[in-house]
């Protein structure tokens, strides 16, 4: 069992469309290799390998019998191959699902601005309400004072 980790990745490819009008558009999986790049897909040109001229991933360090480097090789599959509506599509349900929770998000940021401001009005009110009676406290004092001043 090898260490490879894959990620799904859109990719536009032209080159997979030899023979036929347009290009075609590939879902593939993107390995990275042991060496924690992503790989690249490559051609084989050895003419005497039996794969030669088939796709394959390659770690963009790929050694060939000259080069020092990564080792990482898997032939390209077929079964990759989308047709352009399948990935508009495809593209869409991601589009609506970031949106959805993107709207979930916000609607809870919402309701926590809601709570807290109503927490702010309630201390507000508490506030004000302490700030009158303690007011009115000191003015009755203060006019108690003042009215015994008067009096003598």
């Amino acid at each position: 069992m090898s260490n490879h980790t894959t990620k799904t990745q859109w990719v536009h490819d032209s080159s997979y469309a030899s023979g036929s009008v347009g290009s075609s558009l590939r879902r593939r999986s993107v390995p990275n290799c042991r060496c924690g790049e992503n790989v690249v897909i490559r051609t084989v040109t050895d003419a005497l390998n039996p794969n030669c001229g088939k796709k394959f991933w390659g770690c963009r360090n790929y050694r060939n019998s000259s080069d020092k480097g990564c080792s990482y090789f898997r032939l390209v599959d077929e079964d990759d191959v989308m047709d352009e509506r399948d990935l508009k599509i495809e593209k869409q349900k991601l589009k609506i699902e970031k949106q959805k929770k993107k709207k979930n998000k916000l609607k809870s940021d919402l309701a926590r601005t809601r709570k807290w401001l109503i927490m702010a009005l309630i201390f507000g009110f508490v506030c004000f309400g302490i700030v009158l009676v303690l007011g009115t406290m000191l003015v009755c004092k203060t006019t108690s004072m003042m009215s015994g001043i008067y009096l003598k």
